[in-house]
């Protein structure tokens, strides 16, 4: 995808799915204009299953936003067996790096497909009663979608939420499709986040509408809208809004956290939904992704979690069951039957309770930390002393420590090293004391160059380590 108005150009929705390059290259004659494409229930049900594909493509959610956020972090080893993401953990930063581009452009598509949906459910007044119930329920979705492809874009193409950085530069606010050769700008990083609360918003307005009933964990349902909620206030440090949502997805998922190296093992090896899954791209045990598998890229291309983080876990941990196993890749190692394949965790479980724990550590409620806190570390490590966890402001680097223990190898520890103003060491301990929370990816010369108004982030490579 060159850029966001190349999408822009088709000025239709495709009701089949298609890869995203297809979706912009395809002739009229195959296309459906926006205003005749969504007649009936089915056709919102088939762009959603659409909008879900783009999401899980390998050049968004798929691979390359969870590789990014290890490989760019101080969890990463790289072998330079193959040249994947190698620029990425070394920081040889381009403006036309692939990587970037690939998610630009796909997080674009993929807002870009929920607002057809939604555009087309403000002017739908034909529907009967149980009709409107199917077109709800992807309206919501659609809304989830948007707000967590705009999270994650804001992310990487803007500097972390605070006090000083929301008003500086993030992306292009996308309320409604792009009109073809519409002049746009970059919206600030507060206007991003603003629109990213109004949508979650929305997307619990609609599935409360009667009727609306939950969606399967393999989709942007009840419990991942609020785990979105609970991540997203974090970032912007809104503890208490952050708790009240963090236990919210807590409650719609009823699940438990494991605490067998067995059952841990099951978690990433199989494709089945386990009990701490809120929201996983899914995949199926036919696929053979190759080149493009994040599988692949930890198991035959080079990445891997570094000795030193190996090192952190501790000896009883069920946790090196997979990781510091006898299995490549580990949670990578795709499934028994296909190691190119495993479902991709986007929320799970023990990330809502470490949003608690946090969460309450920064508003001195240190007990409930603690008690958040064990719901994980006391799960992976059995040995772990109760003890041992203080109830007092210290707690806080007990918890930063599981978060990068917990969610390794699931792309949380660039962003999080981000927002907590963390001084890292990167490309292996290539450089040291990085202080990552400057940084900012630039936005890519294809779409800066397409001259429709989205301007380069100054000096944008002044920050990178040195």
């Amino acid at each position: 995808m060159k850029n966001i108005f190349l999408i822009a150009l088709s000025g239709m929705l495709m009701i089949s799915s298609v890869s995203c390059d297809d979706f912009l290259t395809e002739t009229p004659s195959v296309s459906i204009p926006d205003n005749q494409a969504f007649n009936t229930p089915q056709d919102y049900t088939n762009a959603l299953n659409g909008l879900y594909q783009t999401l899980g493509r390998y050049s968004f959610l798929g691979r390359n936003i969870l590789a990014m956020g290890d490989a760019s972090s101080d969890l990463a080893a790289h072998t330079a067996t193959t040249s994947h993401f190698y620029n990425i953990f070394r920081y040889q930063i381009l403006d036309t790096n692939t990587y970037l581009e690939d998610i630009w452009g796909t997080g674009y598509y993929a807002i870009d497909r929920a607002s057809r949906i939604i555009a087309a459910s403000e002017t739908s007044a034909h529907f009967t009663e149980s009709e409107s119930v199917v077109v709800n329920r992807c309206v919501a979705q659609a809304y989830a979608v948007r707000a967590l492809s705009s999270f994650y874009l804001v992310n990487y193409f803007g500097l972390p939420y605070s006090d000083t950085n929301k008003t500086t530069l993030g992306i292009v606010n996308v309320t409604k499709p792009v009109a073809a050769f519409e002049q746009i700008k970059r919206s600030t990083v507060g206007e991003n986040y603003e629109l990213i609360l109004s949508d979650i918003a929305k997307a619990k307005e609609y599935f409360a509408k009667e009727g609306v009933e939950d969606v399967d964990y393999i989709f942007m349902n009840k419990a991942a809208i609020s785990a979105l909620e609970a991540r997203v206030k974090l970032y912007m440090k809104d503890y208490n809004g952050a708790i009240v949502a963090a236990n919210e997805a807590i409650a719609l998922k009823d699940g438990a956290i494991v605490s067998s190296k067995e059952d841990y093992i099951q978690l990433y090896r199989t494709l089945v939904i386990s009990s701490e899954d809120i929201f996983v791209i899914a995949k199926s045990a036919t696929d053979y992704l190759s080149a493009n598998s994040l599988n692949t890229l930890y198991g035959n291309y080079g990445m891997s979690l570094n000795e030193s983080t190996i090192a952190a876990y501790p000896s009883t941990d069920i946790r090196l069951a997979l990781l510091g196993g006898e299995w490549k890749g580990g949670k990578m190692a795709g499934i028994f039957a296909n190691n190119q394949v495993s479902n991709l965790p986007v929320f799970r479980l023990p990330e809502m309770y470490l949003t608690l724990a946090e969460a309450y550590a920064k508003t001195n409620k240190f007990a409930e930390a603690k008690q958040s806190l064990l719901e994980v570390a006391a799960k992976r490590n059995p040995a772990l002393e109760d003890s041992n966890i203080p109830e007092d402001a210290t707690i806080i680097s007990f918890i930063n420590k599981e978060r990068k223990l917990e969610l390794a190898q699931e792309g949380h520890r660039f962003l999080d090293a981000r927002r907590l103003g963390e001084k890292i060491s990167v490309g292996n301990g290539t450089y040291k004391n990085f202080e990552v929370s400057k940084f900012v990816y630039p936005i890519p010369a294809k779409e800066v160059n397409a001259g429709f108004g989205v301007v380069q982030t100054t000096a944008w490579d002044a920050n990178l380590p040195k």
